[in-house]
């Protein structure tokens, strides 16, 4: 998990550098370019928090039955939680690019949202690197 954190970490840092960006508060900051970017990222996280325990609740009740799974068993919490973060990246990066003050902010956003992503699928497609 360091080797992950320390990769998000240094790419951030290069092309922060790199393309002249102030950095963020933290890793976790919750970061909105102006009131309106903060009420529609708001909303967008209330919603997939209700479908994520909607399909806690279905995926609970739907095991199994003659070798068949639900249509909502496509729908795992986890992806719905990788397309969270997905959305919310992306509309971070449309706000950046309509309203912040540093215009090239959002290139940085769009680039640390395609690392992870890419980082992510690598891990998951190769077991871990081969760690695990």
């Amino acid at each position: 998990m360091a080797i992950i954190v320390i990769l998000i970490y240094s790419f951030s840092a290069l092309m922060r550098n790199w393309l002249k960006v102030e950095k963020r508060q933290g890793f976790f900051s919750q970061y909105h370019v102006n009131k309106k970017h903060g009420k529609i990222d708001w909303t967008i996280r209330i919603i997939f928090v209700v479908l994520i325990f909607f399909l806690l609740i279905l995926s609970g009740r739907g095991q199994v039955e003659d070798g068949e799974t639900g249509w909502y068993m496509w729908f795992h919490p986890s992806y719905l939680l990788f397309g969270l973060i997905i959305v919310t990246e992306c509309l971070r990066a449309f706000m950046e690019w309509k309203y912040a003050e540093n215009k090239r902010a959002y290139i940085v956003t769009l680039s640390e949202l395609g690392f992870g992503i890419i980082l992510i699928v690598s891990m998951f497609m190769t077991d871990f690197w081969g760690l695990f």
